[in-house]
C-alpha cells in the first residue's frame, strides 16, 4: 500500500514538472517570436499613458492595511514629481486641480483628475497650466524587503552590515500573450531568455545596482530571475529576487556619544532614472517610478519587534520615496553633463545605543576616581602632604584608566559628549592639587581664611561640576 502511494506521489511530481517545463518553453518561444520594432528599440515593458503626469507620495497605514497618498496637516496631497511640469517643486502640497479643492477629494478622485486633458494646478506658492501629453510609464515595485540581521554597526568606520532578501517586480504588458501560456501557479525562470538580444529585462540586475552599497560578499549574494502570470488580473511580471550580505556606508553623527541616536539608511535605486531621454533617443518621453508594496512595511515592522541587536535598540522604521538628483556624463556626448533624477526608496531604521556599558564601565568609574580626588577638600588645608598624595594618585589613576577604555572611544575630529565629560573630569581632578598648593601659602597668613575659602571652593566646585555635566549630556 505504501509502495503504491509513493509511486502515485512520484508520478504526480513528475507530471507537474513536465507541465511546468512545457508552459515555460511555450512562454520563451512566444517572447522570442515578438518582432523587433522598426526603430530597432527592443521593448522593455513600457506602459503608454496620456495624462497630466502627476505622481504623489504614498505611505502604508498599518491600522487599515492599505497604501494611501501622503497628505500634509491640512489634508492636501504631497506631490512626488510633476513629470510634464517640472517647475512644480518636489514634495509640494497640491491645493487644487481645475479649482477642485483636493483636501476634500479621495485618492481615487485625485487620480481621476490626473487623467484630465488640461488642468490648472495650484500649489501654496504658485499656479501652473499643464496640458496632458503621451509618454511611457515604467513602474517598478519593491515587493518585499526582509532584513534577516543587521551586524557590525561600526560607528567609528561609518558603516554597517545588513543580511537582506528583497524582490523587485516589473509588469510586462508586452509579454501578456506569452504570459498566458504560463499556469496561474507556475514560475518560469528567465535566466536563459534574458541573454537573447531580442528582449530586454530591466529588473535582472545584480544586487549592488539596486541596493546602494560599498561592498558585498560575493559568496553570499544570490539572485534569481523569473516570470509569473496572475490569472485573476491577467498580468505578467518579471521578478528579480536578490539576497546577500551588503556593507553600507553611513554618515553617523557621534556628537552625543554614547547617548546617541543613529539612522541606518538603506537606499534602493530603480533600474531607470525618472527620465533619461538624452538626445531624444527614445520616441517618447518616459517616467520610471519605484513603489514599495505592503509587504515592505510589514516585514520591517516584524524586524523591529524581533531583532537580535545587542548594543542598539530599534526605535522606529520608515519607508519613503526620495527624488535623487545626480549629475552624470551623457552616454551619447562625453563632453556633456546631464542631470539624472531617480525615484529612490529609502528604508530608514532609527536606533538608540544601549548605554549601560558606557555608564557602568566608563562614566561611573571616572566619577568615582574624581570623587576620591575631590574628597581632599574635606582634609584640613594645613595637611598639605596628605592632600597632595590623595589628589595626585587620583589624577594618575584617571590617566591610567583612560588608557583602559580608550579603544572604546571613536577617534573623531570633533569632541563627543563622553570626550567633553572626560576632559571635564581631568580638570576637576586637577583643581584640588592646585588649591592645595594655594592653601599651603594661605594657611601661613591666616588659617581661618584658608578654611573659609576651602569650604566655599568645594561647594562651588560640586555645583559647577554638576551643572556642566548636565549641560554636556543634554546638548
Amino acid at each position: 500500500m505504501k509502495l503504491v502511494k509513493f509511486i502515485t506521489i512520484f508520478f504526480t511530481i513528475l507530471v507537474s514538472f513536465s507541465t511546468q517545463a512545457d508552459e515555460c518553453k511555450k512562454f520563451n518561444e512566444k517572447v522570442l517570436s515578438i518582432p523587433i520594432p522598426d526603430d530597432g528599440l527592443v521593448t522593455d515593458g513600457q506602459q503608454s499613458r496620456n495624462d497630466l503626469g502627476l505622481f504623489f507620495h504614498k505611505n502604508y497605514r498599518f491600522e487599515k492595511n492599505d497604501i494611501k497618498i501622503n497628505r500634509n496637516k491640512d489634508n492636501y496631497p504631497i506631490i512626488k514629481i510633476s513629470f510634464l511640469e517640472d517647475a512644480i517643486p518636489h514634495n509640494s502640497p497640491i491645493i487644487s486641480i481645475n479649482g477642485i479643492d483636493l483636501s476634500n477629494q479621495t485618492d481615487e478622485q485625485i487620480l481621476g483628475l490626473n487623467n484630465s486633458n488640461f488642468a490648472l494646478v495650484k500649489t501654496l506658492d504658485n499656479s501652473y497650466n499643464i496640458i496632458a501629453k503621451e509618454y511611457d510609464l515604467y513602474p517598478f515595485d519593491l515587493e518585499y524587503f526582509t532584513i534577516n540581521a543587521i551586524d557590525e554597526i561600526k560607528t567609528k568606520e561609518g558603516e554597517f552590515l545588513v543580511d537582506y532578501n528583497f524582490q523587485v517586480s516589473h509588469e510586462r504588458p508586452d509579454w501578456i500573450e506569452a504570459g498566458r501560456e504560463i499556469g496561474n501557479f507556475t514560475i518560469c525562470p528567465v535566466d536563459d531568455l534574458i541573454n537573447s538580444t531580442q528582449i530586454y529585462s530591466p529588473v535582472t540586475y545584480e544586487p549592488g545596482s539596486i541596493l546602494k552599497q560599498i561592498g558585498f560578499d560575493q559568496d553570499k549574494s544570490f539572485g534569481t530571475y523569473d516570470q509569473v502570470y496572475y490569472e485573476k488580473f491577467d498580468k505578467t511580471f518579471t521578478r528579480s529576487t536578490l539576497s546577500g550580505v551588503a556593507r553600507i556606508k553611513a554618515d553617523f553623527d557621534l556628537k552625543k556619544f554614547p547617548f546617541d541616536t543613529q539612522i541606518l539608511k538603506l537606499e534602493l535605486m530603480p533600474p531607470y532614472p525618472i527620465e533619461f531621454n538624452d538626445e531624444n533617443i527614445y520616441p517618447k518621453p518616459y517616467i520610471s517610478v519605484f513603489n514599495p508594496r505592503k509587504n515592505v512595511f510589514i516585514d520591517l515592522e516584524k524586524y523591529k519587534n524581533f531583532n537580535y541587536l545587542k548594543e542598539w535598540r530599534i526605535e522606529s522604521v520608515s519607508v519613503d520615496n526620495e527624488i535623487d538628483v545626480q549629475s552624470n556624463i551623457s552616454q551619447f556626448d562625453r563632453e556633456n553633463l546631464v542631470l539624472s533624477i531617480y525615484d529612490k526608496i529609502n528604508i530608514s531604521i532609527k536606533v538608540d545605543r544601549n548605554t549601560n556599558y558606557f555608564v557602568f564601565k566608563i562614566i561611573i568609574p571616572v566619577f568615582l576616581i574624581l570623587a576620591i580626588a575631590w574628597s581632599v577638600m574635606w582634609i584640613p588645608p594645613n595637611q598639605v602632604e596628605s592632600r597632595l598624595t590623595t589628589s595626585i594618585v587620583a589624577l594618575l589613576a584617571l590617566i591610567a584608566y583612560n588608557f583602559v577604555f580608550n579603544e572604546d572611544l571613536p577617534k573623531l575630529s570633533y569632541l563627543t559628549s563622553l570626550d567633553r565629560y572626560i576632559l571635564l573630569s581631568y580638570l576637576f581632578c586637577a583643581i584640588p592639587t592646585f588649591l592645595t598648593i594655594y592653601f599651603s601659602r594661605l594657611t601661613k597668613k591666616d588659617y581661618n581664611i584658608a578654611l573659609s575659602v576651602n569650604k566655599k571652593s568645594r561647594l562651588l566646585g560640586i555645583i559647577i561640576y554638576g551643572i556642566t555635566t548636565t549641560v554636556i549630556f543634554s546638548i
